[in-house]
């Protein structure tokens, strides 16, 4: 017996390929908890979202399995014409942007290729696997790009990546994995299980041992921006490595690689959402939307990228990162800070540190008006937007966060 704990989108996901394969399971979740099913069956599935220390592990560890090793031992069954390519990208920054990348380059550089990008993306695997069963698209070829997070590649044994990109890490997540330790073999388990070729930074490189070196390639840092329509220059390592990927598939399928015609994708490929974007100016005040960050190295990122002090708005649900390390960011960047959530009252203490002036609100609406207004009265011409955090302690999900600090803006006079 199948039972798949979490009725989030992985759980429902899970739920509708098995449905489509005529596999018997039962959908449960904290409040359908049933000790006497959970006794019986065979194999848990268990959603990413649910924490280790939920009583699902420390009762049943035994049954669990997590999505991508069950999915390993039943997508030879799906019947793709052809196996699939499995493209897999993780970070603990820049892997969302780094994902579009590579999916919008594959998809137009192999336009008689099904390519599509999942897990983060919104879709599941096991949902988007569902959808092509039930479109009946198995024929031909099929690449699927998935952004990888660490709470994914937990427990992970089976699954075999055909092409893998690790740009970097941080401590992050330390609310879900026991420790740095874990985290860190969580992502470092992504190399180990690629099979044809890995791309990860030179300083990634040197962490491993010489038989995972035999098929891993270190991209270069450096890549010109102004071929493309993205800004800062973290967005250089996203590229660089996303390049190197396309053109290592190329080689390795002896396929025609058009410079030409690559150049036009890369300059094709629009920013992401929330990710440093600059969403209004008023009254010479640019206001940037960079709602995605969550983490202390990616406000570093978003930090690095501005040269003149800003009104930084940050705060959220405490996932145990280190923020110390952030102090000569914030005496050379940042001249206000506004402080909301869990994490309010451990920003402050580097703001007293640092000597930065700052304000703890309890609402956005709060955040945004008088961010705005402390610009106007000191001559300030950048709000940055950078939660630092994840959203849990005060919003449904990060998209009902951003939702939100863009309908604040949009109201501002």
């Amino acid at each position: 017996m199948i039972i798949i704990f979490g009725k989030w989108k992985v759980g429902n996901g899970l739920a509708h390929l098995l449905s489509l394969l005529n596999m018997s399971y039962i959908l449960m979740d904290d409040h359908d908890f049933d000790l006497s099913l959970l006794t019986q069956a065979d194999t848990i599935l268990v959603s990413p979202g649910v924490k280790q220390s939920h009583r699902i592990y420390t009762d049943y560890a035994a049954k669990i399995q997590s999505e991508l090793n069950f999915l390993w031992s039943i997508v030879p069954s799906i019947g793709f014409a052809n196996p699939p390519v499995w493209v897999w990208i993780t970070a603990t920054n820049g892997k969302s942007t780094t994902t579009w990348i590579t999916y919008c380059l594959f998809k137009q550089m192999l336009p008689n290729v099904h390519v599509w990008i999942t897990w983060n993306f919104d879709i599941p695997i096991s949902e988007q696997l569902a959808t092509i069963i039930e479109n009946n698209q198995l024929d031909g070829h099929h690449i699927f790009v998935v952004e990888s997070s660490s709470f994914m590649l937990y427990g992970l044994q089976n699954f075999m990546f055909d092409y893998t990109i690790f740009l970097n890490i941080a401590r992050d997540h330390l609310d879900w994995h026991r420790d740095w330790a874990e985290y860190k073999w969580s992502k470092f388990n992504l190399l180990k299980n690629t099979r044809k070729i890995a791309i990860t930074a030179q300083h990634l490189y040197n962490e491993l041992d010489g038989i995972t070196k035999q098929h891993v390639k270190v991209f270069s840092p450096i890549f010109e921006l102004s071929q493309t329509k993205f800004l800062w220059a973290h967005n250089q390592e996203n590229f660089a490595a996303a390049t190197l990927l396309i053109e290592t598939y190329f080689s390795d399928y002896n396929l025609p690689f058009d410079f030409a015609y690559f150049a036009q994708c890369l300059h094709s490929i629009a920013p992401l959402d929330h990710r440093l974007k600059l969403l209004r100016t008023i009254h010479d005040i640019n206001i940037y939307d960079d709602g995605i960050c969550t983490s202390s190295q990616a406000l570093h990122a978003a930090l690095d990228s501005f040269y003149q002090p800003l009104v930084l708005i940050a705060g959220g649900y405490d996932k145990w990162d280190d923020y110390t390390w952030l102090e000569q960011d914030f005496v050379a960047r940042v001249g206000y800070a506004v402080l909301f959530g869990q994490t309010a009252h451990k920003f402050q203490k580097i703001c007293e540190q640092t000597q930065v002036p700052f304000v703890i609100v309890s609402s956005l609406h709060e955040a945004v008006e008088i961010s705005y207004s402390y610009a106007q009265q000191h001559a300030i011409h950048t709000i940055l937007f950078s939660p630092w955090a994840a959203s849990f302690d005060m919003f449904t999900n990060v998209y009902d966060r951003v939702g939100q600090f863009i309908h604040e803006v949009e109201a501002l006079v």
